[in-house]
């Protein structure tokens, strides 16, 4: 009955990318071992496979299949290892990978209806987790939507849809905030393709001298200032009346950049970037950085979201 798989249902075999219902109940029967299913999962990561797994991995979330015992571990594992999946848009909605777990980890959360419960999992989750930050950093950003922060227009969620009471919540904000400082230690939060959301929510949760001691330390050389302003970089896509594809457009949004640099120090600094010699020797995702920023900057491109 699934519009997925119908096609697939009159198939001698299974076709490229495609995963079997077999081998999906094979992969759960491992969620009483973290171990075993990360590897798995990470298996399925090699194959190009993990995406059709999570997709179809929503119609087993209310299933007997995964037992209440072994949600915790399934959490855990995907937060752990969420960042190492490929984030490609699917579908008619374009859900991407990030959001996917967000309703992966909402819907198996939700089979249990305490509070406590589920803040139990996510915390212990999240204090194992070592492999991601930006998966922790979205779930408990998503969260605190749910409780009406960030100047959501949307009311708070109703007590019972909450994931969370709000003691909890500032309870996990610091346990996120904790995680991104010790990336920060380590020298792996510079390298974060998702840098600008998690410093926007470490500036709602930790202190700002950490957080320009950080940005400060990351633009001292060129280098760094090249991956700083190409983290901010972003795509949307817009089709006119008579478009056959979407047209790409590329934009910085300059009042994000400004809320951790002064703009008057850098530019000068990108504008040597894109003369000197070594420009054409940078890799095209940070030319177009470069010079999506200085068109920006000079106004061939609106600053807007």
């Amino acid at each position: 009955c699934s519009p997925d798989i119908f096609d697939i249902f009159f198939r001698l075999s299974l076709p490229k990318g495609e995963i079997s219902q077999r081998e999906i109940e094979t992969i759960l029967s491992l969620g009483n071992n973290p171990d075993s299913f990360a590897k798995a999962l990470l298996k399925l990561n090699e194959d190009g496979r993990i995406i059709r797994f999570l997709e179809r991995l929503e119609d087993y979330t209310r299933s007997d299949i995964i037992p209440e015992e072994n949600i915790e571990t399934i959490i855990t594992v995907l937060m752990d290892i969420g960042d190492l999946f490929p984030e490609c848009d699917s579908g008619f909605l374009g859900t991407d990978t990030p959001m996917r777990l967000l309703r992966l980890f909402y819907q198996l959360s939700h089979r249990f209806d305490s509070h406590k419960r589920r803040f139990n999992i996510f915390k212990r989750a999240m204090e194992k987790a070592s492999r991601s930050l930006y998966t922790i950093v979205h779930e408990v950003s998503v969260q605190d939507q749910q409780h009406g922060k960030y100047g959501s227009k949307e009311p708070p969620e109703p007590e019972e849809k909450l994931t969370v009471n709000s003691e909890q919540l500032e309870e996990l904000e610091k346990l996120a905030c904790n995680k991104i400082e010790s990336w920060d230690d380590d020298g792996r939060l510079a390298k974060q393709r998702h840098l600008p959301s998690i410093l926007f929510r470490w500036k709602d949760w930790g202190k700002r001298d950490k957080i320009n001691n950080f940005v400060n330390n990351m633009i001292k050389n060129d280098d760094g200032l090249i991956e700083f302003i190409t983290s901010f970089l972003s795509k949307s896509t817009s089709h006119g009346m008579s478009d056959y594809v979407g047209r790409i457009h590329w934009r910085i949004h300059l009042k994000s950049v400004e809320v951790f640099v002064d703009l008057k120090e850098v530019e000068p600094r990108i504008r040597k970037i894109f003369s000197s010699a070594d420009f054409k020797d940078l890799d095209d995702q940070k030319k177009l950085a470069i010079k999506t920023f200085l068109d920006t900057i000079d106004g061939k491109i609106k600053d807007r979201f």
